[in-house]
């Protein structure tokens, strides 16, 4: 287990300095040092503050400090890059605040290891392990100051903690379930939707699809009632102390509440609704986030899949994702690992079943929202396949057929074999169904989140370019990359010379409203990177 967790931590160290930020590492930062150093937490509160404080917690312990009280959307973006540009030290800057989502990376590991060992085997267990931690998509973004890998990682220490406290329950293992789900909903607010949705699942299937698990072995319920009770204040108590225990008024306005005073005329009724909205109460903020999450599902987001672009996406999207995203090998193993789950029944084996559950609610969660932008919104399935994938691999190898064994373990080199090959860009992995051009399937954050700005200006000093036009889709300033002279790229105007752009702006926003149609007829130059295309126009 040590072994292929430090290979995997050993792997993400040089894609720190080959990749700038990609588009959303500064609002976290900024956040998060906003934690740290002025002790509050107002910025963005679309995302919970876990993840962001493990991510600012570098820079602040290396002298970095909260440069300004930004006001506008663009102020944060403009707030971290100047975080990550203090002292002239950006790379370093970057990288201390990468390091952070480490220890998450580490957290998954050891539960995909104790996952598949309990209820798989020993040889289970070593398979899951080596798949985990060879997933390009679990690479990249372990390698990224955001808070997809942490709630991969809390979300599945929950699900585990959960099955093991009702094969086993006990006082510390509740404490502990109550942790895990406290910070799985104080890394991201989508672990709000995934944990609730499995655990009513496994409880639906225990009580119908196994009685006899439940009738025959009682589960004491007024015990396990009041165990979840515990685990359930635990985690509350932990979001409440990752927003440092914030207290706040419905309403900051005082004495004055025209909605009140619409609706009643009686001033002792008046005076006490004054008091109760105008009184503080804890975790304001977390609603606030919920609320933002919900609505910015409501209204859609820019998504392109296959060459079309849409607000509210497609119920296939995270499908295709998976299909395109995921090594083959690795696929194929979780297919055998699911099948023998089922095909192999009987009344031990719940355990296993909840584990082949599991995923197969997180992707129908995710097949109902209408944000449908990237892999990283469905990280948290990667653990539990994992585990299946081990357990066909164990199935596989432990078969007496001459040449099963042999099936397992090429599928296995398989998956290592696609993880060396992807080295360092997990992040914008395709396996072979769309790697020959993957901007025909997908062009934003599985391919294009800015992170090639640095090979781009690498590349432009070794053409000898003097001037270059561009579109660059990205937070990056510009500076920093030590490009030649450059100027904005039109949509509509037709350049010459060297044209640099992000192939997220190319293909979505040509899908979009046909922006870029005069480039179309040109060939690039090459790719830089994987995220940007060179043209030379003369």
């Amino acid at each position: 287990m040590l072994l292929f967790t430090l290979i995997a931590v050993i792997r993400l160290f040089p894609t720190y300095t080959i990749f700038n930020q990609t588009y959303d590492e500064p609002f976290h930062i900024a956040a998060g040092m906003e934690w740290w150093d002025k002790g509050a937490y107002t910025y963005h509160l679309l995302h919970p503050p876990l993840a962001r404080v493990a991510v600012a917690l570098g820079p602040y312990l290396s002298g970095l400090r909260w440069p300004g009280s930004p006001v506008t959307y663009e102020d944060w973006r403009g707030t971290g890059s100047v975080i990550l540009t203090e002292r002239g030290n950006y790379l370093r800057n970057l990288a201390l605040a990468r390091i952070g989502i480490l220890p998450f990376l580490v957290l998954a590991c050891v539960v995909v290891f104790l996952w598949a060992h309990r209820w798989f085997g020993k040889l289970a267990a070593v398979f899951a392990l080596l798949l985990f931690t060879c997933l390009p998509p679990i690479l990249g973004h372990a390698g990224l100051a955001t808070t997809d890998m942490p709630v991969a990682a809390t979300v599945a220490a929950s699900l585990y903690l959960f099955v093991l406290c009702l094969e086993q329950p006990d006082w510390p293992r509740t404490g502990l379930l109550g942790i895990a789900f406290g910070a799985a909903v104080a890394s991201k607010f989508s672990a709000i939707a995934f944990l609730p949705a499995c655990l009513g699942v496994a409880a639906v299937y225990l009580a119908i699809v196994k009685r006899q698990f439940l009738f025959v072995r009682p589960l004491r319920w007024k015990r396990h009632l009041f165990q979840f009770a515990l685990a359930m204040f635990v985690a509350v108590t932990c979001v409440w102390g990752a927003y440092r225990f914030s207290m706040r008024p419905i309403s900051p306005l005082q004495g004055s509440h025209r909605s009140i005073d619409k609706r009643t005329n009686d001033t002792w009724l008046r005076h006490a609704a004054y008091r109760a909205v105008e009184t503080p109460i804890p975790l304001l903020d977390v609603y606030d986030g919920v609320r933002a999450v919900r609505i910015l599902d409501e209204n859609g987001h820019d998504s392109y899949l296959l060459g079309e672009y849409r607000r509210t996406g497609w119920w296939y999207f995270f499908p295709v994702v998976l299909a395109v995203k995921t090594p083959i090998g690795f696929l194929l193993l979780s297919a055998a690992g699911l099948a023998a789950v089922f095909l192999k029944t009987n009344v031990s084996s719940w355990q296993r079943h909840l584990t082949a559950i599991f995923p197969i609610v997180i992707l129908l969660v995710c097949m109902t929202s209408n944000n449908n932008t990237s892999v990283r919104h469905i990280l948290p399935i990667y653990p539990p396949l994992a585990v299946l994938g081990g357990y066909g691999a164990a199935r596989l190898v432990e078969r007496a057929s001459a040449w099963m064994p042999a099936v397992g373990l090429l599928l296995v080199a398989w998956v290592a074999v696609d993880s060396v090959v992807a080295h360092p860009d997990y992040m914008a992995y395709f396996n072979p169904i769309a790697s020959a051009q993957p901007e025909n399937v997908l062009c934003e954050t599985d391919l294009d989140w800015g992170q090639d700005l640095f090979r781009l200006a690498a590349r432009l000093r070794s053409l000898g370019a003097t001037r270059v036009t561009m579109k660059y889709y990205g937070t990056t300033p510009l500076e920093v990359a030590g490009l030649p002279p450059h100027q904005e790229l039109s949509p509509v105007v037709p350049a010459t010379g060297y044209i640099a752009i992000s192939i997220r702006d190319l293909e979505l926003e040509h899908a979009k409203d046909g922006s870029y149609d005069w480039l179309a007829r040109y060939q690039p130059l090459e790719r830089v990177g994987r995220s940007i295309f060179l043209y030379s126009i003369p």
